[in-house]
């Protein structure tokens, strides 16, 4: 009995030593883990540490910079801030059927205009633009420069390399003392406000040349310019006056009515040639060598903006009448509408306008290029258009004329053009 208990008591004493040896084990292991778990959180202390250090000195450097009015360039990149190119592109396909002529024809075109404008300081900004153009020849088929009045090159001359020509350059003046004057000096864009943009007096591609001025106060704006036609090395230039008056008066409800009257006086042109290569488009001529009349236009015109709910619409209306004496076929008009404005992708705009343009009523060789025959006087007829925006700077649209020239006989022309246009 006695050697049965002594067992007994050596086996329960040899397990108790084995559940302490376990122990024993189990807690070093433990302390290991607890020590290494204490280092690492010693590393993420010291590494949030240097974090909150670098957020701070960041945070200043912020405050530094705000204090400092933003970020300063280096002086020799400063340049680059003052410079902002721009452009766009148009690719068209345009279809023509004339009475005046046989069969029709169609063709594919393009317009590319590039260019920069450079603010060189408070006062004064330079604007740089060269386009695509056709060729056009004077009376000795000296080749004179790009068309004045269409930035369109016609496709298919064997896959030659085509022209660009200068379409801009000229300085336009701010000056500090006088904030609401300006003035340009060059080749510009057509400083005179048009109607809804319309080409009765003026082509949309044309750029003048010379030296005109902008005034605006409150209500009024006025515009003037001092330009030169064409150069014949004598007091005998072709020269064009002209200055503009106008009011656009904002009602409560948002709506805005713009109207005014301009005076254009060209000088030398009764007795002289046309510009180039007998362009005379429609003017009466003395047996189709020179100008018969001078022209000294008298202009009228009103424009209201409105809106049918979210829709902006404008109507308006041009009346030009030439002054200069002996002239009969001296008048003419325009009426039109828009309906609103492909911007955003998705949105859409519709335009129509209706002319009657007697012979001598404008100087032709700077009306619209694109209706009667390619931009004569002595037409009539109606222009319809639509543009959709296929994203944004994007548009595809179509214009179609419908008129009639009244120096043929058979005076029915329709032209249809599709432009997809960019912007950018």
């Amino acid at each position: 009995m006695l050697g049965k208990m002594t067992m007994w008591i050596v086996i329960a004493c040899f397990l108790v030593g084995l559940s302490a040896t376990a122990r024993a084990d189990d807690i070093a292991e433990l302390r290991k883990m607890m020590e290494e778990q204490y280092e690492q959180m010693r590393e993420m202390q010291g590494k949030l540490i240097e974090l909150e250090a670098a957020q701070k000195q960041q945070g200043f450097a912020v405050q530094k910079l705000e204090d400092s009015g933003g970020f300063t360039i280096p002086e020799t990149l400063a340049w680059v801030e003052k410079i902002q190119p721009y452009g766009d592109f148009r690719f068209r396909w345009e279809y023509r059927d004339s009475d005046w002529k046989s069969g029709s024809d169609d063709r594919f075109r393009i317009r590319a205009r590039v260019g920069v404008k450079v603010q060189i300081n408070e006062e004064f900004m330079f604007d740089f633009r060269v386009a695509t153009a056709e060729f056009f020849d004077d009376d000795e088929d000296r080749t004179v420069g790009g068309d004045f009045a269409s930035g369109n090159k016609t496709l298919g001359d064997y896959w030659a390399s085509d022209n660009a020509w200068i379409d801009r350059a000229y300085l336009v003046w701010t000056p500090n003392w006088a904030e609401d004057w300006s003035f340009k000096f060059g080749k510009m864009g057509n400083p005179f406000y048009k109607v809804g943009k319309n080409q009765l007096i003026w082509d949309g591609d044309l750029n003048p040349e010379g030296v005109a001025f902008h005034y605006t106060k409150g209500k009024l704006f006025v515009t003037g310019m001092f330009g030169q036609v064409e150069e014949n090395g004598s007091s005998a230039d072709k020269r064009m006056m002209g200055i503009q008056a106008g009011l656009k008066h904002a009602f409560e409800s948002g709506n805005q009515l713009t109207y005014g009257a301009s005076y254009f006086d060209y000088s030398n042109v009764e007795g002289e040639e046309a510009l180039v290569d007998d362009l005379f488009a429609g003017n009466t001529t003395l047996d189709g060598e020179t100008y018969a009349f001078d022209y000294n236009l008298l202009e009228g015109f009103a424009q209201y903006d409105t809106k049918l709910g979210d829709m902006p619409v404008s109507v308006y209306g041009n009346y030009v009448v030439n002054t200069a004496s002996g002239v009969e076929e001296d008048t003419g008009w325009l009426i039109g509408t828009t309906l609103n404005k492909a911007k955003k992708p998705g949105s859409w705009q519709f335009g129509y306008t209706y002319r009657d343009l007697e012979a001598d009523a404008v100087f032709g060789a700077f009306t619209d290029s694109d209706f009667a025959r390619d931009g004569d006087t002595n037409s009539r007829g109606h222009t319809f258009n639509y543009a959709y925006a296929l994203a944004k700077n994007t548009t595809i649209g179509a214009t179609y004329f419908h008129d009639e020239n009244l120096n043929y006989k058979k005076s029915d022309n329709k032209r249809l053009q599709i432009d997809l246009k960019v912007k950018f």
